[in-house]
């Protein structure tokens, strides 16, 4: 089956975060206010961090990685095959995987959902990952930081549904071309 379509004109926003950087508290807000965009998270199709019984969620999993990329862009490729955006929250992404058609076909837009590294390393404590697995995910913001200049800060106490609306209004007003 091929991945890449020729006509593909919906847009992909791609709304990347490290854990711990509110990509779960932020998605019912999302898709609450999306008004026509399709909202997805790529934790969404996970149970207790495995697909299907396949851990996915945890470092261990790497190898398992680009199996299950190549399955969200085969869903993402599909709602825009029909037209509809999509605004997609997903890891911090490799610096390799910005290049235009490298992961994403058409027009492909990033921004970074973020906070600081305390407040990250608090919500990520408070869930219980271990010391390992946190400075993974600081590593993991830090690259964002250097790749990705356009960026939500979730650290500042402000509300979910106000972060939402912004990022809303950033996914709704991206240009028609990609901006990485």
């Amino acid at each position: 089956m091929q991945d890449r379509l020729v006509d593909e004109t919906a847009p992909l926003c791609l709304l990347a975060g490290a854990p711990g950087a509110g990509k779960t508290t932020l998605l019912p807000h999302l898709v609450r206010a999306a008004g026509g965009l399709i909202v997805m998270d790529m934790d969404e199709l996970l149970e207790d961090g495995a697909l299907i019984g396949v851990p996915i969620a945890e470092p261990d999993a790497a190898p398992v990685w680009p199996a299950y990329d190549r399955m969200w862009r085969r869903i993402v490729t599909m709602v825009r095959r029909a037209g509809h955006p999509v605004l997609l929250l997903c890891p911090v992404p490799d610096p390799d995987e910005l290049a235009a058609g490298r992961r994403w076909d058409g027009p492909v837009h990033w921004a970074l959902l973020d906070c600081p590294d305390d407040v990250r390393e608090h919500r990520l404590r408070a869930r219980g990952y271990a010391q390992e697995w946190i400075e993974d995910a600081l590593a993991d913001a830090a690259q964002g930081r250097t790749l990705i200049p356009a960026a939500f800060d979730t650290g500042g106490g402000r509300a979910a549904a106000e972060i939402a609306a912004q990022v809303l209004m950033w996914a709704r007003t991206s240009p028609a071309r990609p901006t990485r």
